[in-house]
């Protein structure tokens, strides 16, 4: 009996030990650790990002006549790559971005800075659309003006004195001779024949630029501000434009669809399905016809650039 009563308060004296020493769990402890997640503002698309069909490869300069061509040449293909446009700039005007694109930015002969568009490359990890570099495409141009060269007078012609009388003097008597007068050629009876002016000849055409050759078509770079010029030629002399109307409406945004002297302004940012080319079409009236409707066209083929990685 003393046996099982000392057990028994051995037992007891255990289990007291143990409550004593129990605990709630605090409530961090219940917690499991939660795997990273990467952060989502890293998966966002930056604003106006596009895929690329068209890489970068050189500067081009050309010169045709006495105008000066700046532009850019593109491959047709695709690296795998995104881009956006993230400033245009105008002949001369500065930009945030200068210096920072890896094949500069070039100038004209009297040192302004040329006008183009600079793009952003991105390429896609598992980390988001990541920034690698800038290109900028120039597209831009200029014309020496000739130096105009006064002609002379013409030299005046001499005119005939009338004929003189000779006299002669000798111990004979005197004698008073006379040179007689050119026969005068009788009027002539035959009816002239009258001159016709020659027909005037009339051109139009398209130009990038007031002063620039006309051009049947144009590469574009898609998201590009680009202006388009409607001109007049009339025995292919320059002439003043009265109005223009755009007939056409295919770009994506237009900075209006008539005009005077300003030239429309257009961007596509849509691409076009592969191997269509678009077209502007304008009716055009001139200052010195003002009446007469003429019309000019250009065909426009957009491209979509790109960079080499």
């Amino acid at each position: 009996m003393k046996k099982r009563t000392a057990l028994l308060l051995s037992l007891i004296l255990v289990l007291s030990s143990i409550s004593a020493n129990a605990r709630e769990p605090l409530e961090d402890e219940w917690l499991i650790p939660a795997p990273p997640v990467p952060d989502p503002v890293a998966f966002v698309v930056p604003s106006g990002l596009y895929y690329v069909t068209d890489t970068y490869v050189a500067d081009v300069v050309a010169t045709s006549d006495a105008t000066t061509i700046y532009s850019t040449t593109t491959v047709h293909e695709s690296t795998g790559t995104y881009a956006r446009v993230i400033d245009s700039v105008d002949t001369g005007a500065s930009s945030a971005f200068d210096g920072m694109a890896f094949n500069g930015r070039g100038a004209l002969t009297n040192g302004q800075a040329l006008a183009g568009t600079y793009y952003e490359n991105f390429v896609l990890t598992a980390g988001g659309y990541v920034p690698v570099s800038i290109v900028f495409f120039q597209d831009d141009s200029e014309t020496k003006r000739r130096q105009a060269v006064s002609s002379l007078g013409a030299a005046a012609k001499p005119t005939a004195s009338p004929a003189a009388v000779v006299t002669t003097t000798s111990p004979v008597p005197v004698v008073t001779t006379t040179r007689p007068r050119d026969a005068i050629a009788p009027p002539s009876i035959m009816p002239q024949a009258s001159i016709q002016p020659a027909p005037r000849t009339v051109r139009t055409g398209i130009s990038l630029s007031p002063d620039g050759p006309t051009l049947a078509s144009a590469e574009v770079l898609r998201g590009r501000l680009v202006q388009f010029w409607p001109r007049v030629f009339i025995d292919n002399v320059d002439v003043p434009i009265r109005s223009w109307r755009l007939l056409s409406a295919q770009p994506d945004h237009i900075s209006a669809s008539t005009g005077s002297t300003q030239p429309l302004a257009a961007q596509w940012i849509r691409m076009p399905v592969p191997g269509v080319s678009w077209s502007l079409r304008f009716e055009v009236y001139s200052e010195v016809s003002p009446t007469e409707r003429l019309e000019a066209e250009i065909s426009v083929m957009l491209r979509s650039p790109a960079l080499v990685d």
